[in-house]
């Protein structure tokens, strides 16, 4: 499974994607820190033969708070040039500005911030869904390469008792209890195992390939899968089943947080309708001189306050938003209800599928001890005549198809348990897998 963490495509990609989200979330959660900044500009001009020069520079902060208002402060230094008569002018320039309706309080500020970090846990709900269905994937391979595996071993098998048959058919042609033409079809027999091993072959090899191609690692890697194929039995509690599903699906616990989002939305959408109410000042706290010819200072003491609005009598546009957010949360909910149906949907269906396939493993099991079984009764009466070839040959394919659908039950199970912690949200815990993100 290690591999699978750190080889996989799809789930490198998946931690890809999580570097842009999460500076996302930090290019948000920056709105309320204060942003350094520096303007200015020079000039130098000739109009009418007189030339002038110009220069300012601006260092300033400004700062959004989280009651909505907004408070700057800049340094402004000009200086320019005139006929030798140089003025420079430097002033401190503090502002500061407050909606009080549109724009104005704690909740519709912090809005986005709450947003945005609501949208980072569904980003990693994402992506613990993405590692999930990832690693379940793999070991749904994993457990074709297991099967291939033992197909070849049950192809095997039959092929050893077929050369078997043949011993006993040779042992009793020589003694002269069987026509040497009855070995004709128990030697084709052990031909078309032998083909059978070979399709088997074919099959394990076409196995190891996906399995490597999902793990990212050469194709040429030998590989062997090792599972136990004598599972025990796991009980199911629906009930118990469905709180664990509620308390760890990603999508589910996505779509809560799709729904605090969409809340949020509805108390900026309210909050845009309201007229734009706002009050401003301003102060300015410097010195004017002026050097060439007479020289002069003046000190700069200036303040300004006001009041400002806005208000819109019959622009719909202003109501579209709410309209919008509103028909966004009934969707989200009614999602919510889908996705909660589905689940329980998935869960029931895996719950009885696992009863039942476990009914099917035990009476396979039960199948293939009573066909070997068979088979050697067979054998031994066919060695003191009691029995035809035809008859041991049946039970031989009898075996093999038991053999088979044994596996099949064993592997059924098996996936079936990894299915249900798939609709879970179980899988990283069953394997111990922290996400480190």
């Amino acid at each position: 499974m290690f591999l699978a963490l750190r080889n996989n495509r799809t789930i490198r990609s998946a931690n890809i994607d999580r570097i842009a989200q999460k500076f996302d979330l930090r290019v948000v959660e920056d709105r309320f820190t204060p942003q350094f900044g520096v303007s200015g500009g020079a000039v130098r001009q000739r109009i009418a033969g007189i030339t002038s020069t110009s220069l300012e520079l601006t260092p300033g902060v400004t700062t959004l708070l989280p009651t909505g208002g907004t408070v700057g402060f800049a340094w402004a230094d000009q200086r320019t040039d005139i006929l030798g008569i140089q003025t420079r002018r430097s002033a401190g320039v503090l502002s500061v500005s407050q909606p009080l309706l549109r724009g104005a309080g704690i909740d519709v500020t912090t809005a986005p911030v709450r947003s945005a970090r609501l949208g980072e846990r569904i980003n990693r709900l994402r992506l613990t869904a993405t590692v999930s269905e990832t690693i379940g994937g793999v070991i749904f391979t994993y457990r074709d390469l297991l099967r291939a595996q033992e197909e070849v071993r049950i192809a095997k098998a039959s092929v050893d008792r077929a050369e078997n048959l043949i011993e006993i058919n040779r042992a009793l042609i020589t003694a002269g209890r069987m026509a040497e033409v009855d070995i004709v079809q128990t030697e084709a027999d052990l031909a078309n195992q032998r083909i059978r091993v070979l399709e088997a072959s074919r099959s394990l090899e076409v196995a190891r390939i996906q399995l490597l191609n999902l793990l990212a690692l050469d194709l040429a890697t030998p590989i062997i899968a090792r599972e136990s194929t004598s599972p025990a039995r796991v009980t199911t509690n629906l009930p118990d089943l469905m709180r664990t599903a509620l308390a760890r699906r990603p999508d589910y616990l996505s779509q809560l947080d799709v729904i605090e989002q969409n809340k949020l939305g509805i108390v900026v959408a309210r909050n845009e309708r309201l007229w734009d109410l706002s009050v401003f000042g301003t102060g300015s706290l410097g010195r004017t001189s002026v050097s060439g010819g007479i020289g002069t200072s003046t000190g700069i003491s200036d303040f300004t306050v006001g009041l400002a609005f806005n208000a819109p009598l019959n622009d719909l546009r202003r109501e579209q938003p709410y309209v919008q957010a509103m028909t966004n949360l009934q969707n989200a909910e009614l999602q919510l209800e889908t996705i909660r149906q589905g689940v329980e949907l998935q869960i029931r269906n895996s719950a009885t599928d696992i009863d039942i396939r476990w009914r099917q493993l035990e009476v396979a099991r039960r199948a293939r001890e009573l066909a070997a079984k068979a088979v050697e009764i067979e054998k031994e009466k066919l060695k003191v005549g009691r029995s035809a070839n035809f008859q041991v040959r049946a039970l031989e394919n009898d075996l093999r198809a038991s053999e088979s659908q044994q596996l099949g039950a064993v592997i059924g199970y098996l996936n079936a348990l990894t299915l249900l912690d798939v609709q879970l949200g179980a899988t990283l815990d069953t394997w111990h897998i922290a996400l480190q993100d």
